[in-house]
């Protein structure tokens, strides 16, 4: 990880955070939880903390096993990293929207769409890998979002135009900051950038199925500037979007206006990165759009 030492805004810590666990959380699922919600989770986790940014997440810092609980699999609660909550939260889906989920597997992202709406709204959560939608779809029952509606595109040839209220391009990505998938190694270079064409090319879909004044989330959980800034100047330059600030109570750093041999210019000081180190979750780079 040499290679991001001069972007990391606390290297010392970064490298720390990286051979810790990360604390796992218990997002609330809205529709199908009770109002004693804390008090059953209590029960079964002695530790709890609640975070100020987003009422409905719970941090669990005592256990590696967050998902052995009837209210899990009840779906009562679904568990993820709390860094992966932060794209939902910027694009901000409201009651009666219409919102496609562009790479939905596995469906924390998607399903805490459907809660954040109450169901009351269409999702249209689609995956380029039938196999995968195996788990997308399982996870929309057990959670009971009755909203979502699973297909199976490759996202850069997703039908129609302009019907959408609110996109979100979780896009592949080399995983840099995946604990378990690369324990932080980075990518090599031809990865990084057989990816960003591919995550180019997703953005401008998911701006052409965007409806005028709709917004559209890009985030990777990569360090890559090659994944993350260079995506959305391509999407600045050949697409209607206009980048927009994110509002968030959380630590995190500020998106890159260069690195190495590349300029992506100071408007993409409004895309945010967090890494471990900032509340010990995952990577994650995350950009707002407005058409």
């Amino acid at each position: 990880m040499e290679r991001y030492k001069p972007i990391i805004d606390d290297w010392e810590g970064f490298k720390q955070a990286c051979e810790t666990y990360a604390v796992n959380i218990a997002r609330r699922n809205q529709f199908k939880s009770s109002d004693n919600f804390l008090g059953k989770l209590f029960e079964d986790f002695n530790v709890i903390e609640k975070p100020s940014w987003n009422e409905n997440i719970h941090r669990l810092p005592n256990t590696e096993e967050p998902g052995k609980s009837l209210l899990h699999w009840h779906g009562d609660y679904y568990v993820q990293e709390e860094s992966a909550a932060i794209p939902v939260h910027a694009m901000d889906p409201q009651k009666g929207e219409k919102i496609l989920d562009m790479c939905a597997s596995p469906g924390g992202k998607t399903t805490q769409i459907a809660s954040r709406i109450e169901n009351n709204g269409v999702v249209i959560a689609n995956d380029k890998t039938a196999k995968r939608l195996q788990s997308l779809t399982a996870n929309a029952y057990r959670t009971g979002s009755a909203c979502v509606t699973t297909t199976n595109y490759d996202g850069r040839n997703f039908p129609g135009r302009e019907d959408f209220d609110r996109v979100l391009v979780d896009a592949p990505c080399s995983g840099e900051g995946d604990r378990a998938r690369r324990t932080f190694e980075p990518a090599e270079k031809e990865e990084r950038e057989s990816l960003s064409e591919l995550q180019k090319k997703l953005i401008v879909r998911g701006a052409e199925l965007l409806r005028e004044d709709g917004v559209l989330v890009y985030s990777t959980c990569t360090i890559a500037p090659e994944e993350n800034e260079e995506v959305v100047k391509h999407a600045l330059e050949n697409t209607e979007l206009e980048l927009e600030e994110i509002e968030i109570d959380l630590p995190h750093s500020s998106g890159l206006e260069e690195f190495e041999d590349s300029e992506f210019g100071e408007e993409l000081r409004k895309t945010i990165r967090v890494y471990p180190h900032h509340f010990n979750s995952g990577v994650i780079y995350v950009a707002k759009f407005r058409k």
